[in-house]
């Protein structure tokens, strides 16, 4: 049975198996007899009211008379969208973009045996780092003359810095307790696009952004240095103990291992980051620089990076005594003398910041289990990419160098030439050291086989380092 009435110039039907919405009866409408009528006065009368459950007239349009409707509005001609081509890389053509907004405030936790971390608009970060400081450094007005020394965590970063800021500043570069390199050439992300706006250009900034978070222009200089994951862990493991902010002086491995293995760290996933930026190998202001390679020769990473940058860094690497200042300046025993230069002192637990450098450490570290773990991973997240062919040397699970007494050539029937041996191992597999394993451990198959000659000198499932393991 329906009651019709009106409230606040408002029509509307109610039903008596509802709770009514009206404080008073006005009007009724009724087709009953008149002993069920007054049955319905007295249970409206009765009725107690809740006004917070009454409509609001101002939001509620009434039903009756109805509002003349305007006509629909001309929709937007659709521009037609140019089909993908298969299998090519993504490129984003926008010079701005919006990126998920969070909160204003960073949501801070820390499980129980966790580093302490923050999430912003979805990623995580260290526990100090602002939204807005953040979210400026994306957007952020790219100059012209602009370094960008990209990295992911522990992969060379102040290395790179200092190299630069000597290159680029010359005798003018000077870093220590109050003026440390951290502010000289602060990160970005930390400090905001603002606080950028008060630096002295060229400008040599520092980011762990990846490719698309990292703000971009065609005509500034960007450095990325990447490590192979095993002694980037190892580092970052090391770099979470000893900086206070994450409150993990007495962090367990297996714990960061995991974490780092799943994508759960500050500055986020490891092979996301890299493949944002492998992408870009080949751009004409995009400089890729392997930590390995530069450690086994300084002065001719030195040189590139001069020629990199152009201008006074240029006429400085052409320099022969000017050079050797700066390689010998550069060095990793030189950097481990006054590190108070690089951070202040009471953002540390231990005054070392630069603890150990090189390749191999994490052979301190990881199980057989974990180094086998962190391969499949490797192998599956790089698939089909040319860093796949990276790090064979620094990732065997096997101390190298090694010598072996068999021809090349004749391992495999499958290889017919030096030309496919490359594109099967490894860019530059004549530069590797020799293995050393007995013959009796390569044996002959077609490459198609998984102990083909090719995968043998890969680490990991079917290499030699896992076949001697298991003699």
């Amino acid at each position: 049975m329906a009651i019709r009435r009106t409230f606040c110039d408002c029509s509307f039907t109610i039903s008596l198996k509802r709770r009514a919405h009206c404080a008073q009866a006005a009007s009724f409408n009724l087709s009953i007899p008149s002993t069920k009528m007054v049955k319905v006065v007295q249970f409206l009368k009765h009725l107690k009211l809740d006004t917070a459950d009454l409509p609001n007239c101002e939001r509620t349009p009434p039903c009756t008379p109805k509002a003349t409707l305007s006509p629909p509005a001309t929709p937007c001609p659709k521009t037609p969208k140019t089909p993908a081509t298969p299998s090519s890389p993504f490129e984003l053509k926008a010079t701005t973009f919006c990126f998920r907004k969070g909160p204003d405030r960073s949501v801070v936790y820390q499980p129980h045996g966790h580093p302490k971390q923050a999430v912003i608009d979805g990623e995580i970060w260290p526990p100090i780092f602002k939204p807005k400081n953040v979210r400026s450094a994306k957007i952020m007005r790219v100059e012209d003359t602009d370094v960008f020394i990209a990295t992911y965590p522990k992969c060379g970063t102040t290395w790179l810095q200092h190299i630069c800021s000597q290159l680029i500043k010359g005798e003018n570069y000077q870093a220590g307790r109050g003026n440390e390199l951290c502010m000289q050439s602060p990160m970005i992300e930390r400090m905001g696009g603002q606080f950028t706006t008060t630096l002295n250009h060229p400008r040599i900034l520092k980011t762990h952004f990846n490719h698309m978070n990292c703000p971009k222009n065609t005509k500034a200089k960007y450095i990325y240095c990447v490590r192979n994951p095993k002694d980037c862990l190892t580092s970052y493991f090391h770099h979470n103990r000893n900086f206070k902010i994450y409150n993990w002086g007495d962090g367990d491995w297996q714990v960061f291992f995991d974490l780092f293995i799943n994508g759960q760290l500050a500055f986020g996933d490891y092979f996301d980051h890299l493949l944002t930026w492998l992408s870009h190998l080949n751009d004409e202001n995009v400089l890729f620089v392997k930590y390995e390679e530069m450690y086994a020769d300084l002065e001719s990473h030195i040189y590139k990076i001069g020629q990199f940058l152009g201008g006074e860094a240029q006429k400085l690497v052409e320099n022969p005594e000017r050079l050797a200042t700066v390689v010998a300046n550069s060095s990793i025993d030189a950097m481990k003398k006054d590190q108070k230069r690089w951070f202040p002192e009471n953002v540390l637990r231990k005054s070392e910041f630069i603890r150990k450098g090189g390749s191999r450490d994490w052979k301190n570290h990881f199980t057989r289990e974990q180094s086998d773990k962190m391969d499949d991973v490797f192998r599956t997240r790089l698939a089909g990419t040319v860093a796949l062919n990276w790090w064979h040397y620094e990732m065997a699970w096997n101390d190298l160098p090694i010598s072996l007494d068999i021809n090349l050539y004749d391992a495999d029937e499958g290889i017919e030439d030096e030309e496919d041996l490359r594109r099967g191992s490894c860019d530059a597999l004549d530069t590797l050291p020799s293995l050393s394993a007995s013959s009796s451990m390569l044996s002959v198959h077609r490459p198609d086989r998984r102990y083909s000659y090719v995968s043998l000198l890969s680490t990991g499932y079917g290499s030699v380092w896992s076949l001697g393991s298991n003699q």
